[in-house]
């Protein structure tokens, strides 16, 4: 991870891009108003792929790539450590602190349940809305690979991926844009944080070498 820059300015421009579009969604709308609308669109495929894709956010699939990392190239395993600390921290002390008990839309739209429409099988939870643990670690989990991969068209394919595990959340009722927005600039600044740290010690060819990898 000898990179000089944290993301390219492919990715960079794509990023600001989406911080902007949702921004002045979020800013220009009330309250729930995105998931009201979202809600009015469900259809049969839409889902059947966000109940099971919503699951990329669940922090599986980041301690997957961390097992992976552990055994193949500790620096990077110890950069993705990093940022899924930093993630876990942003996203508890806003969660459980600042804004614990935050209602979710379940209990902000409980006098129009009948209206809204529920993805069958999913658990929909009631608080503890802000901000959305499993957009933050979505996205915490794209760009440490995006940092690491130059890939242009692969990054893309793992940007929308994440955005579209943050817009999950909202198809299923789990939180509102608010909710996934925050959670995406959460798991961004973590991934970022984690690369100044580790960047000094990129050079450190001795740990640029998995568990199972000889001395």
């Amino acid at each position: 991870m000898a990179n000089k820059i944290f993301i390219d300015r492919g990715m960079q421009w794509l990023t600001l891009a989406y911080l902007v579009f949702f921004g002045i969604v979020m800013i220009s709308t009330s309250h729930g108003e995105f998931v009201l609308w979202l809600n009015d669109r469900h259809f049969a495929f839409g889902d059947l792929f966000f109940k099971y894709w919503t699951n990329l956010g669940d922090g599986l699939l980041l301690a997957i790539v961390a097992l992976y990392f552990l055994f193949t190239n500790l620096y990077r395993f110890y950069y993705i450590l990093m940022a899924i600390a930093f993630q876990t921290v942003f996203v508890h002390i806003f969660k459980q602190w600042l804004f614990a008990g935050e209602p979710r839309p379940k209990t902000f739209f409980a006098d129009r349940l009948n209206d809204l429409n529920f993805v069958e099988g999913v658990n929909v939870r009631g608080y503890d809305s802000f901000p959305s643990g499993h957009t933050a670690s979505a996205f915490v989990l794209a760009f440490v690979l995006i940092s690491l991969y130059k890939n242009k068209v692969v990054n893309v394919l793992i940007f929308v991926s994440a955005v579209l595990v943050g817009i999950s959340r909202v198809y299923i009722l789990q939180h509102f844009l608010r909710d996934i927005y925050f959670g995406s600039v959460f798991g961004i600044l973590a991934a970022l944080v984690a690369w100044l740290i580790m960047r000094p010690y990129s050079n450190l060819q001795k740990l640029n070498r998995g568990i199972l990898k000889p001395r």
